[in-house]
């Protein structure tokens, strides 16, 4: 948790920036791999699995790209399939998105392999905190050069997938560490989310994993960077953003799972709401203790322990921030701090104590105001 909270006092805070594919690293990051010995390796594993890397799209096996990985990567990567990953879907199947495209790609592309290294550091480092600061030192290095492109994302110019999942990795590991970079490079995945739509190379199942990332970043994230682009984003109705929850096979062979993902749904839905209101300033304090107990009560019908809680986060702390009696401050904060033990994210432990100063805070200043300017946290 401590760890969590230095990376965001310490990381860039990302006010301006910018997006394209950079060239590699610094060779002596111990996070990551060079792009020579990657070449290498690559090609002796066959043009033809170098072609189906290449198209970004063929969702190939995450088990056989690992196979070509030096073993410093290989821990990370591994560490990034096996728990990251599961935490950044509803619930997890073999079609996840992140094993299925951004590994193979991780394993290929060497701006992706560095991100990917380092945000499994990052999430390591709150048990092995060696591993922390080269996990920054990583990180910077990718910003820097994400910045310096920053002039080539022009409306014309054609979309990179390799940029687009750089940027979805940072942006996972932004929840990770608390740090508020996701205010700049949540803009640039969401302009690089739109060349997508038209790009031939890319498979209808690539194109259903960004539109689906993106949004659900756009729902959560938005809101919480500036009160005009959340309420903004929020004029839709939230289904629109909500694709990412009905992904998984399950839902339709499993009863339970799909009235649970429905009631998930309400509980978001509701979220937005009480959002709208407060940062339109049309919330009173009838209305809002009113918003708050319907949002308990759908909640109250979920087993706090069931598969894909992870997925409430985000609605857990609008409902937390917003409220005014006791007992539904500790229900929802409760409620939130039970999901860190489900994912180790530090933006959780970060969005507690941010929770206090709202509340200490509360009859003064409006909390969407404290999250969008004071304490920028990607809480998701």
């Amino acid at each position: 948790m401590e760890n969590a909270q230095d990376a965001a006092s310490s990381t860039p805070s990302g006010q301006a920036g910018g997006a394209s594919i950079p060239g590699p690293s610094s060779s002596n990051m111990s996070l990551v791999v060079s792009s020579q010995r990657k070449g290498r390796e690559i090609a002796r594993a066959g043009a033809g699995q170098v072609e189906r890397y290449k198209k970004f799209a063929s969702l190939s096996s995450p088990h056989g790209a690992l196979e070509i990985v030096p073993a410093r990567s290989r821990m990370l990567f591994d560490h990034f399939s096996a728990f990251i990953a599961s935490k950044m879907v509803v619930l997890d199947f073999n079609e996840n998105g992140y094993r299925q495209i951004v590994l193979p790609m991780a394993c290929q592309d060497d701006l992706v392999g560095q991100a990917v290294s380092v945000i499994a550091a990052f999430h390591l480092s709150q048990k092995v905190p060696s591993m922390h600061m080269a996990a920054e030192r990583g990180q910077e290095l990718i910003l820097s050069r994400l910045r310096q492109q920053s002039l080539q994302l022009e409306p014309r110019r054609l979309f990179s997938m390799s940029t687009w999942t750089t940027i979805l990795v940072l942006l996972v590991g932004d929840t990770i560490t608390g740090s508020n970079n996701y205010v700049y490079l949540l803009e640039l995945l969401s302009r690089l989310a739109q060349l997508a739509v038209n790009e031939p190379q890319l498979s209808d199942a690539a194109k259903a994993f960004i539109s689906e990332q993106t949004k659900m970043f756009q729902l959560f994230g938005f809101p919480l960077s500036s009160q005009t682009k959340g309420v903004e984003t929020l004029t839709k109705s939230p289904d629109y953003y909500l694709d990412f929850m009905a992904s998984s096979p399950a839902l339709h062979s499993d009863p339970a799972h799909y009235e649970n993902i429905q009631t998930m749904k309400d509980v978001i839905r509701q979220a937005c709401s009480i959002y709208q209101s407060r940062a339109s300033h049309e919330a009173t304090r009838e209305s809002s203790i009113e918003a708050v107990e319907k949002l308990r009560q759908i909640v109250i019908n979920l087993d706090p322990n069931m598969e894909g809680r992870h997925a409430l986060v985000w609605a857990f702390f609008v409902a937390s921030a917003e409220s005014i009696l006791p007992e539904h401050r500790d229900f929802f904060y409760n409620r939130l701090k039970g999901l860190f033990e489900c994912t180790r994210f530090g933006s959780i432990p970060l969005a507690l104590q941010t929770l206090e100063y709202i509340w200490s805070k509360q009859e003064k200043t409006d909390w969407t105001e404290i999250v969008t300017h004071e304490r920028q946290i990607l809480i998701m």
